[in-house]
């Protein structure tokens, strides 16, 4: 037996340096989407990692443990600031937290598990190899049916390799404006392909920041609505509206942009 009506929310949250731009707007809507589910009725727990979270080393050798608080505690302890770190990227991080995730539950009596668990990533989809996650993730949907919702944050572009930079400086040499800052493409397929999270269950926020928190709002929405069902019912997933929108432009100065500031 598990705690009917029980669920645990697990969220995580990049802080990859692309995003330094959009993570006052990340920070402020998490923020929001905790003080929300806390309003609501319901038994809830919450695991946020943000970055590196659960990956440092304590002195043991050991990595921290996930543990579940109130969303009200969880909004709390957020930092004031999130800075970007350098290696974290939302694949890793998504892989990382589920395992933490899965460990903490495996430990606990049957008694004591939630009926639901409900997994927020939030962070750059397009970025690196997710095969490996998308494995653990189709996992643990189609084994334990845990639901899975993306906020797949898009900046625009994807930075390019260092040949690439030096080649594309050389060719706009002296021309200006932001032609001369060289970037790549976004991996071909989405970022619900990408990583076997539902098509119905995946929303591209920004660039801009005002995208990002219409889709973090649109993320609370449906993180409510999983609440309210059972396990392997069907979620309604995000509408057109809230698809419209998180689909916002990118406002800032060319100049803004090429030094990544808000």
């Amino acid at each position: 037996m598990t705690i009917p009506g029980s669920t645990l929310l697990a969220v995580h949250l990049d802080r990859s340096s692309t995003l330094r731009p959009l993570l006052p707007a990340l920070r402020s809507g998490l923020a929001d989407l905790l003080a929300e589910q806390d309003a609501h009725d319901g038994d809830l727990q919450v695991v946020v990692a943000t970055g590196d979270d659960l990956t440092r080393s304590l002195p043991d050798g050991t990595h921290p443990p996930a543990v579940p608080v109130g969303a009200g505690e969880a909004r709390t302890a957020l930092p004031a600031k999130l800075r970007p770190l350098g290696g974290p990227d939302l694949r890793g991080g998504a892989a990382r937290l589920l395992g933490a995730v899965g460990d903490e539950l495996a430990a606990r009596d049957e008694a004591d598990r939630p009926e639901r668990v409900v997994v927020l990533l939030v962070g750059e989809g397009a970025v690196g190899d997710t095969s490996a996650v998308r494995e653990r993730i189709v996992h643990q949907q189609n084994t334990y049916a845990w639901e899975f919702v993306l906020v797949d944050v898009t900046t625009g572009t994807i930075p390019a390799t260092a040949g690439a930079r030096a080649a594309a400086s050389e060719e706009n040499r002296g021309e200006g404006g932001d032609a001369a800052v060289a970037v790549a493409e976004r991996p071909a397929g989405d970022g619900a392909e990408r990583f076997g999270v539902p098509a119905t269950a995946t929303i591209t926020a920004g660039p801009g920041a005002a995208g990002v928190t219409a889709a973090l709002s649109a993320a609370s929405a449906f993180v409510t609505r999983a609440r309210a069902g059972r396990p392997h019912e069907p979620v309604e997933g995000f509408s057109d509206d809230e698809r419209a929108a998180a689909d916002v432009p990118d406002t800032r100065p060319g100049w803004r942009r090429l030094l990544r500031l808000a």
